[in-house]
């Protein structure tokens, strides 16, 4: 009789690999400078909906529906098509970049060409993880290539080890994610250590702080902080100027206070 093949936990084991993800300070530092318009908006969009960077280069206006808060990955890795839903508070920016970008078929359209190639937006997110201090050596491969901690898809990473910090389904994620194996997805369980720590400060007894659940404005809110003594002096003008920059940048005001604070 024929043994019944069983799926295998990829991520138990002694060999499971961990991947790394931005916090929330990193990827505040990150956005704050990155100047190239069209690289941030890359950028954006694969934080927010978890794309990969070849999906990001070859995502074209007609897949995006902004009116129903949804885009249409055509031909992703394996060559399956899935639809990954456009958080709401993306929707304006996008449009507006629409509307900037009105030329071409594709979502980020390059300076000379249809369409930046995967090497080119590796290259140009590489750099910028350099300008935010980020750009961390690790190990070199066998054939003497420079590895590095983070990369264009420590954005997609962050995105679903966010959600489910959020208490976004596993299988939820798994389809925005576009895994065929369910255990793929649950890698991000092992990243995500919120209800541990939550259950830790807990058993500890956690320190009160002031609430600031109900502060909209992130100027105040940085300067609540500051006063609680979250941050430094030098840390509340460091994120005040990339707050002004930023915002001068793509007017993601929305950004910053709903997913960075």
């Amino acid at each position: 009789m024929a043994k019944i093949k069983r799926g295998k936990n990829q991520n138990e084991g002694k060999n499971r690999k961990l991947p790394n993800v931005f916090n929330k300070k990193q990827i505040l530092s990150l956005f704050g400078v990155i100047y190239e318009t069209d690289i941030f908006m890359a950028c954006l969009i694969a934080l927010f909906c978890g794309l990969r960077i070849s999906e990001v280069c070859n995502l074209k206006k007609q897949d995006m529906d902004l009116e129903g808060g949804k885009l249409k990955v055509v031909a992703g890795k394996g060559n399956k098509d899935r639809y990954v839903m456009i958080p709401s508070k993306l929707k304006s920016i996008m449009e507006r970049w629409n509307r900037i970008n009105d030329e071409g078929e594709y979502f980020i359209k390059g300076m000379f060409v249809e369409k930046h190639s995967t090497g080119y937006l590796s290259l140009r997110f590489r750099h910028y993880l350099r300008k935010a201090n980020l750009l961390i050596k690790t190990k070199k491969t066998s054939h003497g290539q420079q590895r590095h901690l983070y990369s264009f898809h420590t954005l997609r990473h962050t995105y679903a080890t966010y959600l489910l910090e959020k208490g976004v389904d596993l299988y939820y994620i798994q389809r925005a994610l576009g895994h065929s194996d369910i255990h793929t997805t649950q890698i991000y369980a092992y990243v995500s250590q919120k209800d541990l720590k939550n259950k830790i400060n807990m058993a500890f007894g956690k320190e009160e702080k002031f609430n600031n659940q109900s502060i909209v404005d992130p100027v105040q809110l940085l300067k609540l902080k500051f006063a609680n003594g979250d941050l430094t002096l030098d840390e509340l003008n460091e994120k005040l100027q990339i707050l002004e920059k930023t915002n001068s940048l793509t007017n993601s005001n929305i950004f910053l206070k709903n997913y960075i604070f």
